[in-house]
């Protein structure tokens, strides 16, 4: 009898061993999309029993073949590869109504996970996706006023491809910022497993909300990002806060009455400027019209006629010549204007306006920079009205270690 109990015992261990082994099997058996780009082949893993709408939502665009022959139209490095959403030439695609945001799922940004792309409000997500390029902490959940966005897979195989892709060269285009100045190509898009959604059993929250712990209304990472390395402000008795736009920028268009406004509000102790950014040519050029605006002393009369004719009204000035003809409307000489605008000064200070730009490593514009150590963007901040608020919050910071 003890010789058989043993038996059974063992029996019954070898059984719950082949059970769990076969729970296991069954649990891996998320669904796969194989992706085949013109950079190479990845895979996507998904996962319905944490994302089911998201996941439903997602197989349905490749279903019906919605991803095919897309571009990849978004490449930040060390940030995020995105795409889903347009053909060549940046045609946005028609897509079905929005989803309602999983992000509550508490799935974290970790690098090599999907999520859903998104606009400002939480559930805008349609068909564009986006690929961690690094654990994006200030992307992850971190409670319902700060949802942020909603992890629905993870890369499973091909992650090499998609780090060769978040180092091809991009520039602004039109109205986007980060596109590939050569189009990456997703030229299919197809299910490689079983549909049959699998039970696992959800992890158990191992901490409460970091909202519990919070102390002051914006944390770095989350809501601004520290800089690596501070840059030396031009006068170290104020608060500097420095805006980077560029006038082929809407989203600058949309901030400037705001940014202007908050400056004028500001106490003698705020150094506020902005200058233009520069990554690309288009912005090179601008920036050098700024500058030659300033130098010509039309700065005033020029900066938002300039910033509406190219973002309002889509005037055609993409050269040297298209600014001097704009430049002459406002009683400035064509001839006076080539000189100044390709004289060594104004040269120097759209070089020196690029150089500040790789030191502060913005993601796009409008972006703030408050005194060489924080860079606030839309994405972090919430939106351009949030900018200012989280703006305001570092002004005192950073106005409090003054008077120390």
């Amino acid at each position: 009898m003890k010789f058989k109990k043993i038996k059974f015992s063992l029996f019954t261990l070898i059984a719950l061993f082949m059970f769990g082994a076969l729970s296991n099997a069954q649990a891996g058996k998320n669904p796969e999309v194989e992706f085949k780009t013109s950079m190479g082949t990845f895979r996507m893993e998904l996962y319905p029993d944490k994302a089911p709408l998201s996941v439903e939502n997602f197989l349905k665009y490749v279903d019906d073949g919605f991803y095919d022959n897309t571009i990849f139209h978004r490449v930040v490095k060390d940030f995020v590869v995105q795409g889903g959403g347009y053909e060549p030439g940046l045609k946005k695609k028609e897509t079905r109504k929005a989803i309602k945001s999983e992000s509550s799922n508490r799935l974290k940004n970790l690098r090599g996970t999907v999520a859903m792309a998104r606009r400002n409000h939480p559930d805008t997500a349609t068909s564009q996706f986006f690929i961690n390029l690094t654990h994006n902490k200030e992307l992850d959940y971190k409670n319902k006023y700060m949802p942020r966005y909603a992890v629905f897979g993870k890369i499973s195989k091909g992650m090499d491809v998609i780090d060769k892709i978040s180092v091809v060269e991009t520039a602004q285009v039109e109205k986007r910022a980060n596109v590939p100045v050569e189009d990456v190509m997703l030229i299919s898009a197809k299910r490689v497993a079983s549909k049959t959604k699998t039970v696992v059993k959800k992890e158990k929250a191992k901490t409460k909300s970091a909202s519990a712990s919070y102390v002051e209304p914006y944390v770095e990472g989350e809501h601004y990002i520290v800089l690596d390395k501070p840059v030396p402000t031009r006068n170290s008795s104020k608060v500097e806060v420095i805006e980077m736009f560029s006038y082929g920028c809407p989203h600058c268009y949309e901030f400037e009455p705001s940014v202007k406004g908050w400056a004028k509000e500001q106490s003698a102790d705020v150094d506020f400027w902005f200058f233009p950014a520069v990554w690309n040519k288009p912005m090179a050029l601008y920036a050098r019209a700024f500058y030659a605006a300033h130098e010509l002393n039309v700065f005033e009369k020029i900066h938002m006629p300039l910033f509406k004719a190219i973002v309002i009204e889509n005037k055609s000035i993409r050269d040297e010549a298209d600014l001097a003809d704009f430049f002459n409307k406002f009683g400035v000489e064509k001839a006076k204007f080539k000189v100044v605008f390709n004289s060594a000064k104004v040269i120097e200070q759209a070089d020196e306006a690029k150089l500040r730009v790789k030191n502060y490593k913005p993601s796009g514009v409008p972006e703030i920079v408050v005194n060489g150590k924080y860079r606030i963007d839309r994405m972090h901040a919430g939106g351009m009205k949030e900018m200012l608020e989280v703006t305001e919050f570092l002004v005192n910071k950073e106005r409090r270690q003054l008077k120390k």
